[in-house]
């Protein structure tokens, strides 16, 4: 019991490196006027609480449509796997942002959409990221190759988390100064679907991906990051009234 304690504590510290790395780097997006840090630990939290819920949904559906991911895929069954889990995580983790912060008086900038939203999507990251590590761990691999493999998650799938959810919230942010909900809807869109082309890649290709995901986050980090400084020099407040624009 001790030894699976231990193995715990292990892989939530090797799970929470890279995220912590990308919450300074995101957080400093924002560094003029900064979210409170009991608004930004509450996201964090509630994005590491909902990750089991969504786990227990996406198994129920793919149990519904009888679909077996321990064995091998035929493309068309891949998709379709791949577009249940985008759908599902994407729209998971924005509502759940759009809930908590629907009366937060803290929630009152454009690019507050981004930030609240990708620090959700960190939390979630957080706790996958653990469980991936404990389960390395518990099946024999040492440390340095553990951390190895979260390393890989740094550079993909915690940054194809937090990428999705920032495309979700500049598009959000763009609605609710607006007052246009087509924007949110075309942030949802490209959101779900980056995730599900990952998931697609990284099921079906395999080692093959590595360069084609790579280049894919690559150049929509750089979107993300122009997408910051445009939110930036808006000024326009947000209106109470219309933070939940769904």
């Amino acid at each position: 019991m001790a030894s699976i304690i231990l193995t715990f504590i292990l892989a939530i510290f090797i799970g929470l490196l890279p995220i912590i790395l990308w919450l300074i780097f995101f957080l400093w997006q924002d560094i003029n006027k900064p979210e409170p840090l009991k608004w930004i630990l509450i996201l964090f939290l509630l994005g590491a609480i909902i990750t089991p819920f969504i786990g227990i949904i996406e198994n129920y559906l793919l149990k519904l449509f009888k679909i077996n991911t321990l064995g091998s895929l035929s493309f068309a069954t891949a998709i379709l796997v791949c577009l249940i889990i985008a759908i599902i995580e994407e729209l998971a983790k924005f509502f759940t942002t759009a809930i908590a912060l629907k009366k937060n008086k803290h929630f009152d900038e454009a690019i507050d959409a981004m930030i609240y939203l990708i620090v959700l999507a960190l939390g979630f990251g957080a706790v996958e990221n653990t469980l991936v590590a404990f389960q390395e761990i518990m099946l024999g691999a040492s440390f340095l190759p553990t951390l190895q493999l979260i390393s890989l998650r740094f550079v993909g799938a915690n940054l194809l988390h937090a990428i999705s959810s920032g495309i979700i919230g500049f598009f959000w942010a763009l609605s609710l100064i607006t007052d246009r909900k087509k924007y949110l809807n075309i942030g949802l869109f490209l959101g779900i679907l980056l995730h599900w082309l990952f998931n697609i890649a990284i099921i079906k290709l395999g080692g093959n991906a590595v360069f084609v995901i790579s280049l894919v986050l690559f150049f929509t980090s750089i979107f993300l990051l122009w997408a910051f400084d445009i939110l930036k020099q808006i000024q326009k407040p947000i209106n109470s009234k219309n933070k939940l624009i769904i």
